[in-house]
């Protein structure tokens, strides 16, 4: 039987701790996504801790990348504020809440699945800013 790749190995870790109630593995409320609409959004990088909001430029418009994002929370608090997001994470899991946090809400993205360890499958440019969480 092949090894298993890294990428494989913590993709299952993460599809575990996601079943276990990760807090990195749930998606936002309808009520959070609401409220982020109408520009009453923070993004944790920490449990307890907000990025500053001074730190983003101004959203609308703006071509993010959630580099290792997945999860559903971050993009779409980014897209709620006007951005145009693109996330990028290796979990299955973790790309399928941003897809149903995306159906919920009527709001485009785009889902990549890939190794952020790797060459990113984006022309230079693509991005005004790149979030990442972890």
């Amino acid at each position: 039987m092949p090894e298993k790749s890294y990428q494989d190995v913590n993709a299952e870790a993460i599809t575990r701790w996601i079943a276990e109630g990760w807090e990195w593995g749930r998606p936002i409320s309808h009520e959070e996504y609401a409220r982020a609409v109408d520009g009453d959004w923070q993004i944790l990088l920490t449990p307890t801790k907000p990025v500053p909001r001074a730190w983003f430029p101004p959203l609308a418009g703006t071509r993010v990348l959630g580099l290792a994002s997945g999860g559903g929370q971050q993009m779409p608090l980014l897209t709620a504020a006007g951005a145009r997001c693109t996330v990028l994470d290796y979990s299955e899991k973790q790309l399928e809440s941003e897809r149903m946090v995306a159906q919920r809400e009527s709001y485009d993205i785009t889902i990549v699945r890939a190794d952020m360890t790797k060459r990113l499958p984006f022309d230079d440019n693509s991005f005004d800013l790149i979030f990442h969480p972890v």
